[in-house]
Order: C-alpha cells, then structure tokens, then sequence
C-alpha cells in the first residue's frame, strides 16, 4: 500500500477546525476519485502531520495523482480554506510536493 506523510506548521487549538475541511472534502468524491482509500492527521507540538494511503492496486504514485489533482474545484476550496491554519514548515517550501516527508526506512512483521 501507498503512504504519503505531509508536514506543515499548525497550531494545536486549529486542529478541530482542520478536520472539519478535511472531512467536508472527504465527503466530496474527489479522495476516491484520486484514489485515496484513508487519512489521518495528527498534531505534535505545532506541527500538522497528515498521512495518506491509497486504495489497493493503484499503481501510479499517489502523489503524482494527488498533484494532478490541484486544479480540481474541491481540492482549491480545500487548499484556500485550510491556508488560514496551515503554513510551510520552511518558508522554502512553495508547493504540495515540498511538504511530503521521505520515507528512509520500513519494517513490516
């Protein structure tokens, strides 16, 4: 399975309010329509960390089609609205691809 990890900046008490977006989105198609199967966001001392994981047998890089995606009328509502609470962790990163962690390692049992 596919997992893409995101890393922004936000602060804590905002975490309410961002679910609220991200499940105003979720209910939208377009996750589906991507081919997102399931997400979860987590905060950490003012940071915003947002996973992702793809439906089984996508094949092309979820993040790529995440991406492709950004002109879609529910991902700019998304990205205009959670822009009041999220900002880059560096002031170096301007786009989606930017944000996304990189995987080093991984163990599975």
């Amino acid at each position: 399975m596919q997992r893409v990890l995101f890393i922004d900046r936000m602060h804590p008490q905002d975490a309410d309010e961002v679910a609220r977006i991200w499940q105003a989105h979720d209910a939208t198609g377009l996750p589906q329509e991507i081919g997102v199967a399931n997400r979860r966001l987590y905060r950490f001392h003012g940071l915003y960390v947002h996973l992702v994981e793809a439906q089984e047998g996508v094949e092309e890089d979820l993040t790529d089609r995440i991406f492709a995606a950004r002109d879609a009328r529910e991902f700019v509502e998304t990205r205009d609205a959670l822009a009041k609470f999220l900002t880059p962790y560096s002031p170096a990163f301007k786009n989606l691809k930017a944000t996304r962690a990189e995987e080093f390692y991984r163990w599975q049992a």
